[in-house]
């Protein structure tokens, strides 16, 4: 048995994708699509994933006086911000995805992918990013167990995983122990139920999206 213990850092303010675009002086809102060449596009979204990574990296450093760019053995856990939480089978639940790894390069691929068609489909909905460093002396694979650990609590709570987990991990059979606040962002904020609770319908494509195990 370890005793892991880490502290989690966040997004200082919701991310609007829409937002870091006007300050650039792009209005996503009243922009067509078909009237903007794709090469303009990919510049806007490269410039806005870009900001966000650096607002990502001042918080990180202000936290840890490291670089995010340096972290290999990360875990992140990704919210849907807002009063929104996505509803798990009848459960509430703020939590899109549960990661492990390079902590900048896998949140950049999550934006440049399926974060920025989910805010699409979405009409622009904010997310939070939560983020830590996993070391333990002795095993290098410590982040991998912590993150199994994250989905199981999680599947152990809503009988499936996250929105964009296909699967639970690398399994493990050691027993750790951690602090209190080991799964803090994926608890529930104590006004959940005041807000809204949504998922795909059949005809979504991201219906699909979320398994849902016998």
């Amino acid at each position: 048995m370890a005793h892991i213990q880490y502290e989690w850092v966040k997004s200082d303010y919701p991310i609007r994708f829409s937002e870091y675009a006007s300050d650039m002086g792009v209005n996503l809102r009243t922009l067509a699509y078909d009237n903007v060449k794709e090469n303009i596009w990919e510049w806007i979204d490269s410039k806005v994933r870009n900001n966000i990574l650096k607002d990502l990296d001042e918080v990180w450093e202000e936290s840890f006086s490291s670089q995010l760019a340096s972290v290999k053995q990360g875990i992140y856990v990704i919210t849907i911000g807002d009063n929104l939480s996505i509803d798990y089978d009848s459960l509430p639940s703020k939590v899109l995805y549960i990661g492990r790894g390079q902590l900048r390069s896998r949140i950049n691929s999550h934006l440049k992918y399926w974060l920025k068609h989910l805010s699409d489909s979405l009409q622009d909905i904010s997310i939070k990013i939560w983020m830590t460093e996993i070391k333990v002396k002795g095993n290098k694979n410590a982040y991998k167990e912590v993150e199994t650990d994250l989905l199981s609590y999680f599947y152990d709570k809503f009988d499936m995983f996250p929105l964009q987990n296909s699967k639970s991990g690398d399994y493990h059979e050691k027993y750790h122990e951690y602090s209190k606040n080991w799964n803090l962002p994926l608890r529930n904020p104590p006004n959940i139920n005041q807000g809204w609770s949504i998922k795909p319908l059949e005809g979504n494509p991201w219906y699909l999206e979320i398994p849902i195990y016998e």
